[in-house]
């Protein structure tokens, strides 16, 4: 018998969601084969078969969000017979969807509840009418609740608010150069830049001028990075992702230009991998697209600096740029400004 668990990929990583079973209850399976997809770290991660057998019970329902390494199938080796006994310890509270979902916003211990459904699971009227035991309330028009990407993410910008005394510098660059550069490049049709790609080549050399902004704060320690992997932030349907550009130093612009391509459209069709999310040195976020001038982005930690981007007009683009006041203050913050200036400026 082999227990089907939900893999570990980072030490931050406390939770996952199921997103789709791929095989049903006496399905018989292949080694290697996709048994599941799971949403962890803010990325899609197939689960699949250690061996041949048959999938005798799968213990959560799509959707549902649990902890690490929890048992979420059993699958019987080939020819084994499975006792009933010998997996009700991997058994969970059996509960609806739409229940559990209500049952979590209003903070309901669920062991208080006894489920009406088939064979003893939790209903949403069973949880509607433990709640008209107590006190009336505002009338709730509708509960989202926060799962997968948008916990994670919800859960490291609340430590990022709460643990990092940040702060933010603003200022626009003159980029009229880099609008020409770009403007003829792509009118040649052999490849794409955006205004992203500039910004991500500058930073390279950015960082060799100031290396203490390509760098993590970790243990009370101010830690320089020799990589350069710089994450952007991409909106997608799932909520916001930062997949990783890894190891920008020395490659050409229109190489940095095809990476971003590529893990942008990865990340919006949600096939990126744990490892394409690990290991940012520094992050930049672009509102551009969205009109916005200025904003006041949030550091990604264990990172210490963030790069907001606005809405580029009249030759020049806005810059936001949050810091980790522990290690860094305003003035190598205005020097770092000023060098990103000058460098757009000299394209």
């Amino acid at each position: 018998m082999w227990k089907i668990t939900v893999p570990k990929t980072e030490n931050t990583v406390r939770e996952a969601t199921l997103v789709r079973w791929h095989k049903n209850e006496g399905e018989k399976v292949e080694k290697g084969e996709i048994i599941a997809e799971m949403e962890t770290f803010k990325a899609i991660v197939e689960i699949t078969s250690p061996g041949e057998g048959t999938l005798y019970k799968k213990f959560i329902e799509e959707g549902e969000e649990v902890p690490i390494s929890t048992v979420i199938a059993v699958i019987a080796e080939k020819g084994e017979k499975i006792s009933s006994e010998s997996i009700k310890i991997f058994s969970r509270i059996k509960i609806a969807p739409i229940a559990r979902k209500l049952a979590q916003d209003k903070g309901i211990d669920l062991s208080l509840i006894k489920g009406s459904g088939p064979l003893g699971a939790i209903t949403k009227e069973d949880i509607e009418g433990y709640l008209q035991k107590g006190k009336k309330d505002l009338s709730i028009k509708e509960t989202r609740e926060l799962i997968g990407i948008q916990k994670i993410t919800a859960q490291r910008m609340t430590f990022s608010y709460q643990n990092i005394p940040q702060f933010s510098l603003c200022r626009k660059v003159d980029i009229s150069r880099i609008l020409k550069i770009k403007n003829n490049i792509n009118c040649e049709g052999n490849f794409h830049l955006s205004l992203v790609d500039f910004m991500l080549k500058a930073l390279v050399y950015a960082f060799e001028k100031f290396p203490e902004f390509n760098a993590v704060f970790e243990d009370n320690t101010h830690k320089l990075i020799e990589e350069i992997n710089i994450g952007l932030a991409v909106s997608t349907e799932r909520g916001l992702i930062v997949p990783v550009i890894r190891n920008l130093k020395g490659k050409k612009i229109d190489e940095i230009a095809q990476i971003r391509k590529n893990i942008t459209e990865q990340a919006l069709r949600g096939k990126l991998q744990p490892e394409d999310l690990e290991k940012g040195t520094f992050t930049v976020t672009n509102l551009g697209l969205q009109g916005i001038e200025y904003f006041n982005p949030l550091i990604n930690p264990p990172q210490v600096a963030i790069l907001g981007m606005g809405k580029s007009e009249n030759m020049s683009l806005p810059l936001s740029l949050t810091m980790d006041h522990r290690i860094l203050d305003g003035v190598k913050g205005a020097e770092f400004l000023q060098f990103l200036s000058e460098k757009l400026a000299s394209y």
